[in-house]
């Protein structure tokens, strides 16, 4: 999960989880608190997913949007 999917794309990284922002790559601190919760559980809930997912080399996976 990063916020520079260029750089971990390029070094090799095999599965890469676009992060939110440079400074807040897990969270988004533009949300109300209950509402940021629920963002990073979708995110973290879609790294998980990500890492269950069969690949063939370095592959660049997209957040969902938290409901």
């Amino acid at each position: 999960m990063t916020s520079l999917p260029a750089v971990a794309l390029k070094v090799g990284a095999n599965r890469v989880l676009r992060g939110n922002r440079f400074s807040h790559p897990c969270g988004n601190p533009a949300l109300a608190p209950a509402d940021e919760r629920a963002w990073r559980l979708a995110l973290v809930r879609r790294a998980i997913e990500v890492l269950s997912t069969r690949v063939e080399g370095p592959t660049l996976f997209e957040p969902q949007e938290a409901a």
